[in-house]
């Protein structure tokens, strides 16, 4: 484990694709929001309840350790991290926002 944390660009690669992995897997549980399932809905609020700290967290842990990589690659994935940060900032926001404060929200 101590070798894995050595070395930023897995540390950074990692991260980059459990970012995108669980946003993929958080897009694809909502579409079934709509099931009558009382055991699948539990299961969704649970994985929501884990997905949303770790996607709070991961790009930003990804981003600071882009910033130890040498080469090319380090402003390519420094830009992958923030858009990431930002668009799962962004959807965030709009969840928040119509969840609570908008009356026409579903």
């Amino acid at each position: 484990m101590k070798s894995f944390f050595r070395n930023a660009f897995k540390v950074s690669m990692t991260s980059l694709f459990v970012t995108i992995g669980m946003t993929i897997l958080l897009f694809g549980l909502l579409q079934l929001s709509g099931v009558e399932n009382r055991l699948l809905y539990n299961m969704i609020k649970v994985y929501i309840a884990i997905a949303l700290p770790v996607l709070t967290l991961c790009p930003i842990v990804g981003f600071i350790y882009s910033f130890y990589i040498k080469g090319k690659r380090k402003i390519l994935l420094i830009l992958l991290h923030l858009a990431a940060a930002c668009t799962i900032s962004v959807f965030a926001f709009a969840a928040f926002m119509f969840r609570y404060f908008v009356s026409f929200a579903p």
